[in-house]
């Protein structure tokens, strides 16, 4: 650590280290499961409130019994921790329906805080020598941690934190009471957390499987199998959020292109469908290759793709088609010569059609049918071909490579980069579909 940084800095940094320790897992867990079982240890607001009106009633008696002050004082803190843990869940479930990030660490604190102040009373309660107490602060701990094993078994280091400070001091109260044979108490408690934290190990594992599961679905209900791309449903749902704009304000820009693969038939018909799956998968990853992280790439089925481009100009949109036919023109080597030394690596073109918003389109209905209007035009062209749609005169570019002359041009666009330099400019568009 460094010897100038402030104390309070590095308390607040251990701090959060560690909080981050207690609310982790045995294993570590990808970031939306973590969040899912933290959340779900915090969600359960009904629980809260019936364990801290049953402590409070717990230490009315306590009052009445004994007239001791550490028994107001437990009344008092059921009152004033009860009130603030329930404020901060309320604000917690309030941010969460707003699609805002909830205050989650507060209620951690908040409940070791809480798990503090009810061990002392449970210790008072037994030193006292009242066996009502006693027995009362027993079964109270006792249906606590519980409790614990299914509220807060998403995270389980911490619920065997808060049963330890729940029942050490109450253990060791009864161990040293000189009341006879209360010490079989404090031998038996150990028996009886262990008991209770393998069940909440057990609700953990069986909680931990579920959201994976659902995790795991949900990722399958939006991806391709194959490929590892989004598919139709979340190109569609991608679609709707970058054409959602308030009423009255103006379109957001976006481009989508409609890309199809030349000669990907015959290569399924020559070499099988084993071959065309990896020339699939290479393709996939060469298109990925040639976006942006905020560019969303998409295979909406067999050899047809689809490419969502927010905030692009048409300059910047004709190079990524030019950079995508360039790069899936080159040769494919799918390891289909390691069978058959003989043949060369395979070849595939790629055809696209491009539709921008709102030129062409502000629906992602109309602007779907505008780009495959314009790739069906580019495959009608041949091989290699782009076409956007809507261009005044028809914008038709042809960059697709001769087969010996893939090292050139790439060679050439590399230089055309370089330099700023465009030599397909796109025309000014219509603003008509």
């Amino acid at each position: 650590m460094n010897r100038h940084m402030p104390p309070q800095t590095a308390r607040t940094r251990f701090s959060r280290r560690f909080i981050a320790w207690i609310i982790a897992g045995p294993q570590p867990q990808p970031a939306d499961v973590q969040k899912k079982l933290l959340h779900g240890s915090i969600r359960k607001k009904n629980t809260l409130i019936v364990v801290h009106l049953s402590m409070a009633v717990m230490a009315s008696i306590a009052i009445f019994i004994t007239d001791q002050v550490w028994a107001y004082a437990w009344l008092l803190a059921e009152f004033v921790l009860g009130s603030i843990r329930l404020a901060i869940h309320v604000a917690f479930e309030r941010a969460e329906a707003g699609s805002r990030n909830g205050n989650a660490i507060t209620p951690i604190v908040l409940g070791l805080v809480w798990a503090s102040v009810l061990s002392a009373a449970a210790y008072q309660c037994v030193a006292s020598g009242e066996w009502l107490l006693i027995l009362l602060a027993g079964s109270g701990l006792a249906s606590v941690i519980g409790g614990i094993s299914s509220r807060n078994a998403g995270t389980p280091r911490y619920g065997i934190i808060v049963m330890c400070i729940l029942t050490l001091p109450y253990a060791l109260a009864t161990l040293i009471s000189p009341i006879p044979h209360l010490f079989i108490i404090g031998m038996l408690i150990p028996l009886y957390v262990i008991a209770v934290i393998v069940v909440l190990l057990e609700n953990y594992k069986t909680l931990l499987d579920l959201y994976r599961a659902e995790r795991e679905n949900h990722w399958l209900a939006h991806h391709d199998l194959l490929t590892g791309l989004p598919n139709r449903a979340m190109e569609l749902k991608r679609f709707d959020e970058l054409l959602r704009h308030p009423q009255g304000s103006e379109p957001p820009s976006l481009t989508v292109f409609c890309l199809d693969l030349d000669g990907f038939k015959e290569i399924n018909d020559k070499f099988g469908h084993a071959v065309g799956d990896a020339v699939l998968v290479a393709v996939a990853d060469r298109l990925a290759d040639c976006v942006r992280d905020v560019d969303l790439l998409c295979r909406t089925g067999g050899d047809e793709f689809v490419i969502l481009l927010p905030a692009v100009s048409s300059t910047e949109a004709i190079r990524v088609a030019r950079r995508i036919i360039e790069r899936v023109a080159a040769p494919f080597d799918i390891g289909r010569t390691a069978f058959d030394p003989g043949q060369s690596p395979v070849h595939v073109g790629i055809s696209i059609g491009s539709a921008s918003a709102p030129y062409d389109g502000i629906t992602t209905d109309e602007l779907l049918r505008s780009a495959d209007r314009a790739m069906y035009q580019a495959k009608g062209r041949g091989k290699g071909v782009f076409v956007a749609h809507g261009a005044v005169p028809a914008e038709i570019v042809e960059l697709v490579p001769a087969a010996d002359a893939d090292a050139p041009m790439g060679s050439q666009f590399r230089e055309e980069l370089a330099a700023g330099t465009d030599r397909f400019p796109l025309p000014s568009r219509s603003k008509s579909v």
